[in-house]
């Protein structure tokens, strides 16, 4: 109810917005996006992946919170990349999206030089 009640807020407030000279809108609804973004990441999307690695929590090792992690960081850069791209700045989006693939694929290079390293000690042996 309190979700609805804001977006109701946002709503009148990118009406009012859209009343402001035309040079400011773009700036203003930037940031009225990334203030929704990081409000709705806050209080329903950590709540929900901090439930989900509960739920998986008998699974050993780190692999639960790498994968949630990096669906989370997915997410997220798929809805920025496509306001960005909405904007008229699609190089920046496809640098930014590839710039978080990179960040995900270092955050799983410790488990994958791991799992290399027992694969190689099987085939050796």
């Amino acid at each position: 109810m309190v979700t609805l009640f804001q977006l109701i807020v946002i709503y009148l407030l990118l009406l009012t917005v859209s009343f402001v000279t035309k040079s400011l809108q773009p700036i203003i609804y930037a940031a009225i996006f990334f203030i929704f973004l990081s409000y709705v990441g806050m209080t329903v999307i950590v709540p929900f992946g901090k439930t989900f690695m509960q739920l998986f929590a008998p699974i050993p090792g780190p692999f639960v919170k790498l994968l949630i992690g990096s669906v989370l960081l997915f997410y997220f850069s798929e809805i920025i990349v496509k306001h960005v791209s909405e904007a008229g700045y699609d190089s920046i989006a496809k640098v930014a999206h590839f710039a978080v693939k990179i960040v995900i694929l270092s955050l799983w290079l410790p488990q994958l030089s791991a799992l290399i390293e027992s694969l190689s000690k099987f085939i050796i042996k």
